[in-house]
């Protein structure tokens, strides 16, 4: 069982997400791939929760033809043996026709080694992706502060206020 602090830790990290992801998708389509364990599921629900509390309504599904193991949310195990890809996407499309603002977000429960994907990672959200395999955002829940961002691509992240 989690307590106060730590729920209130993620409460504020999904909110800085849901934060870079409103401005980067300003009057664009949306569709976050998010790539984590099992075990970490809900996460990706309350990301999506706080992107409605922001004026984004949107939705998330399971991409791979596996469903999650709900199972595991209980699990000491915090690593399935392959990643769940889900996808979040808003429902509306903006009115110029432009595609999808397209962003990579990866929940890590492990040590996180590098900041690119691993091959399983890469291989399972490669439908997705497209030409964009890049990893835009990591969530650390390793980390004994949990969760952490661990990384935000440059494109995301707000510019420096100049002194």
């Amino acid at each position: 069982m989690l307590d106060l602090s730590a729920i209130a830790r993620e409460r504020v990290v999904l909110a800085t997400v849901a934060d870079l992801i409103m401005a980067a998708t300003a009057g664009k389509a949306l569709r976050v791939v998010v790539t984590c364990p099992a075990s970490h599921v809900t996460v990706v629900g309350r990301l999506v929760r706080a992107l409605h509390a922001r004026g984004r309504p949107c939705h998330y599904w399971v991409s791979r033809s596996g469903r999650p193991d709900f199972a595991r949310l209980e699990s000491t195990d915090s690593e399935a043996s392959e990643p769940t890809v889900m996808v979040i996407a808003g429902m509306t499309a903006p009115a110029n026709g432009d595609e999808a603002q397209l962003i990579n977000l990866r929940v890590a429960t492990h040590a996180p080694t590098a900041l690119a994907l691993s091959a399983a990672d890469r291989q399972a959200s490669a439908v997705h992706l497209g030409a964009s395999r890049h990893l835009d955002i990591l969530l650390d829940y390793h980390d004994p502060c949990w969760p952490i961002v661990r990384h935000v691509v440059s494109r995301l992240s707000p510019p420096l206020a100049m002194q």
